[in-house]
């Protein structure tokens, strides 16, 4: 099982729209959820984790610009 924690500075809204996409970040060899305010990915391979983290930074961009509206 391989396991990364991204750790947002500041970053409650991110946190709590990750909170949100708990349940729909769940794949069959990986899963996105919450835990002591970080974001973590953990996946049954690194290509399944690579995925993920893919699926994580895509989502923190669009945070980050709508943020800035």
């Amino acid at each position: 099982m391989y396991r990364l924690e991204v750790e947002v500075g500041g970053g409650d809204l991110a946190v709590q729209v990750f909170k949100i996409l708990e349940g729909e970040v769940r794949f069959a060899r990986g899963h996105v959820y919450v835990e002591d305010g970080k974001i973590v990915a953990e996946a049954a391979d690194a290509s399944s984790l690579r995925s993920l983290l893919h699926t994580i930074f895509r989502v923190l961009y669009v945070i980050e610009h709508v943020a800035a509206l």
